[in-house]
């Protein structure tokens, strides 16, 4: 099958685009697959990465591909590929800007489908939409930046209007995040008052629209879904334990210190009840292919949800993978079936 792997991109999280493309490729069979690497540059360029692909390793965080040959007409080029591996996180991936664009050329792909991932890609639909159909998420409040307005509710408000709001609504710490982005960039816990403004000014640089949610003491615990001829897989529940104040970008990438285990330190029972709500929210949300869906679970023992990932990293310390694992699905095993059902699905 001739497959083409899509990474990269203007996204904040292109350098880990980068690794997972490159894992990807280590661990995809080359007698099965035809694979042509396709990396976009911070531009948007699109380039065929021309390196021998069996020669393809996992790359540390921060380098990026070389021997580069420019795609001057990329549409046209992507057309020849049976399939689509996407691997771009965040802006241009998960968002549906990318897969809206296969769609338009009629390209299977690896990934989920356009509705789903432009409403999934911001973090203040979601908690609305599952909100209404009973899952519970943390307190939160959202508002978005128009210019010198900030809109709250339908409401325009002033800054000191929106801070009064804030304080009043929700208890420290409190995390500020910006609506539309991945792998914790632009998310800032505050503990006290006098921090806010900061963090409110480091998530407006990633967007305009802001969720504000207060802290959740427990674990941070993920699972992974798999749609398999047909059947929605849940994996093994996996736990965070994070070197640092929260499972920030560092944490997750840069920081040795940070743990993953698997299966996750809790009972059997909130375990099963966990995968059987990730499987929930995925049919919620009209999801397709695989998602990573992030709980936590609170002191009194609460499920409560965190967030949704629909192209969730895939580097070989990746959660998505290594849960798979544990469950029983190998890496290599586990992207041929993404890409069976992606043929089968018509995505």
């Amino acid at each position: 099958m001739k497959i083409a792997i899509l990474f990269g991109s203007s996204s904040n999280e292109h350098e880990v685009s980068v690794i997972s493309a490159a894992s990807i490729i280590k661990n995809l069979d080359k007698k099965k697959y035809d694979i042509t690497p396709i990396y976009l540059d911070k531009e948007n360029n699109f380039y065929l990465w021309q390196e021998n692909i069996n020669n393809i390793k996992p790359l540390e965080i921060g380098i990026l591909p070389t021997n580069l040959e420019k795609i001057y007409n990329p549409f046209e080029f992507l057309k020849q590929f049976e399939l689509m591996f996407l691997m771009i996180h965040g802006k241009n991936g998960e968002d549906g800007i990318i897969s809206s664009i296969l769609d338009f050329l009629n390209i299977p792909y690896v990934g989920n489908n356009t509705a789903s991932s432009v409403i999934t890609m911001d973090k203040i639909y979601t908690k609305d939409i599952l909100e209404t159909n009973g899952i519970k998420t943390s307190p939160y409040i959202s508002f978005t930046k128009y210019n010198d307005e900030y809109i709250f509710k339908g409401r325009s408000l002033s800054y000191i209007e929106l801070i009064n709001i804030i304080n009043n609504k929700l208890s420290y710490p409190i995390f500020i995040k910006p609506a539309n982005s991945g792998s914790s960039i632009g998310i800032t816990k505050v503990n006290n008052k006098k921090d806010l403004d900061s963090a409110i000014n480091i998530a407006l640089k990633v967007d305009n629209r802001i969720l504000i949610e207060e802290m959740i003491e427990g674990k941070e615990v993920e699972c992974a879904i798999l749609e398999k001829d047909g059947e929605i897989i849940p994996s093994l529940v996996g736990e965070i334990a994070s070197a640092e104040d929260f499972y920030s970008f560092t944490a997750k990438y840069t920081n040795k210190d940070s743990l993953t285990l698997i299966p996750a330190n809790i009972d059997v029972k909130t375990m099963n009840k966990i995968r059987k709500l990730a499987v929930k929210i995925f049919k919620i949300l009209n999801l397709h292919i695989y998602s990573r869906i992030d709980f936590f679970v609170s002191k009194d023992n609460k499920i409560i949800l965190n967030e949704i990932n629909t192209i969730p990293g895939f580097t070989e310390i990746s959660m998505y993978p290594k849960l798979f694992e544990a469950t029983g699905i190998l890496y290599s095993e586990l992207l041929d079936a993404l890409i069976k059902e992606a043929k089968r699905n018509g995505n």
